[in-house]
């Protein structure tokens, strides 16, 4: 055998070292075992199988805005939408602000229904796709917790503490 040398082969065996550890750890990780129970990854099998698609998050759309109300969706699953249009109208801490579309598509999937409250800036309450027939591929589409794209709502508020009895 003749032994390639230079630059080309120290390229070439950092190559295979870096493809034998991403093998690796797609087995580990994104293997039949987490899709099976349920805790699918963004390397596991089921998400790599949806089509090209965008996930539009909830807008920050006061400065001081952490968390808003969804108050109604102006768009429909399925329907087009174009750069401009108003998708869904939004309660700020402040007032009620539509939630305009940046990107044409057309809309895949809800993720908040409307009258949710307190949903956090950038949970995701929608996805997007480019062709009308990659809507049906939505249809029972939960985001992954473990990619930060769940649609989390936050946490309920606590009841308020009882008034401490007054000393008789």
């Amino acid at each position: 055998r003749r032994r390639r040398g230079g630059v080309s082969a120290l390229r070439s065996a950092a190559f295979g070292r870096k493809m034998r550890a991403a093998t690796s750890l797609l087995r580990r990780v994104g293997g039949r075992g987490a899709a099976a129970a349920g805790g699918g990854t963004l390397l596991g099998r089921r998400w790599l199988c949806l089509p090209p698609h965008s996930l539009l998050p909830m807008p920050a759309l006061s400065p001081t805005m952490t968390q808003g109300n969804l108050v109604t969706w102006k768009k429909k699953e399925g329907d087009s939408i174009e750069a401009g249009d108003v998708i869904a109208e939004v309660e700020t801490d402040k007032a009620t602000v539509d939630y305009e579309a940046v990107d044409d598509g057309i809309l895949a999937k809800i993720l908040v229904p409307e009258g949710t409250e307190d949903v956090l800036v950038g949970t995701s309450v929608a996805v997007v796709v480019d062709e009308a027939g990659d809507v049906g591929a939505f249809a029972d589409y939960v985001p992954s917790s473990s990619t930060g794209n769940k649609a989390e709502l936050a946490p309920a508020k606590p009841a308020p503490a009882p008034a401490p009895a007054a000393a008789a």
